[in-house]
């Protein structure tokens, strides 16, 4: 009897201490998972981190960029501006895979049957930042609108003044021809005179002496051969000059010929004898 009794009892303590090991490999299971979990959240926790210093150093850049691009040329600022939109883009998407692994992060906390106090601290600190940088990014982004807008404006600004600037340039560059443009024609007084260029005026015995020849009071442009009087200075003329209409100041012109049928005309000082714009050289 005594003997079966100390079996039992010795079958009681084994059961026991199985049972107790059972107990002590479970905590230890739950201890391990639960290290496992928090190395798990952490690590997730510090790989945000990383990608959040990421993104605020090309925020950083963006904001660098930005201050320098303002001011600049609009052709300048536009090259630059592309370049800070596609960096904006860049921090943006971080940010939003952030926002995906805090949200994994918060469900996997809430799922949990352990309440992991400083873990969930942690990951609400993640989130505050990630919203910060989030309304940095939109104030940022708002920026850059705001600087596309202007450089528009200056580009807008910069068309009108060149359109403007080419419209003067042109209009003096017209004016300035016109100014320059002078008229010249030559013949014998016969032909000019039948041309409607020259006439004569005065004179006794019905014109046969002492007539002056002087320029039409009515001709056509289109008789003459524009010429630029700041340029073309040496005229030359077929057969031999006798004289030229209207009169000029002997001093501004000189008369040379040559042995080859021709006579030239050089003109020594053009603003005094292109005070008349046209000129016609009679001929013999």
């Amino acid at each position: 009897m005594y003997l079966a009794f100390g079996a039992a009892l010795i079958i009681a303590g084994c059961s026991q201490q199985d049972e107790l090991e059972q107990k002590n490999k479970e905590m230890e299971a739950q201890l391990a998972s639960k290290d496992r979990f928090i190395e798990e959240v952490t690590s997730s926790i510090n790989e945000i981190n990383s990608t959040m210093e990421s993104a605020w150093a090309i925020e950083k850049n963006v904001v660098s960029k930005t201050s320098e691009t303002e001011g600049k040329t609009a052709l300048n600022t536009m090259e630059v501006k592309e370049k800070i939109i596609e960096r904006i883009s860049d921090v943006r998407m971080l940010l939003s895979e952030n926002r995906r692994k805090i949200a994994a992060l918060e469900k996997r906390l809430r799922g949990s049957s352990t309440q992991y106090t400083g873990l969930k601290k942690m990951v609400d600190e993640l989130k505050a930042s990630l919203d910060e940088r989030e309304q940095s990014v939109a104030q940022l982004t708002a920026r850059v609108q705001e600087l596309e807008s202007d450089v528009q404006e200056k580009a807008k600004v910069i068309a009108v003044n060149t359109s403007m600037i080419a419209e003067r340039d042109s209009t003096i560059g017209e004016n300035t021809r016109k100014l320059n443009t002078v008229y010249v024609v030559s013949g014998n007084h016969d032909e000019l005179k039948d041309k409607g260029v020259i006439a004569d005026e005065g004179g006794i015995l019905w014109g046969l002496t002492g007539t002056t020849t002087v320029l039409a009071s009515a001709f056509s442009d289109d008789l003459f051969q524009p010429i630029d009087r700041t340029s073309e200075t040496i005229i030359p003329v077929q057969g031999t000059i006798d004289k030229i209409v209207p009169l000029r100041e002997e001093s501004s012109y000189a008369i040379e010929e040559s042995v080859s049928g021709h006579s030239v005309l050089v003109i020594v000082k053009p603003e005094v004898f292109w005070r008349e714009k046209h000129l016609a050289i009679v001929t013999d």
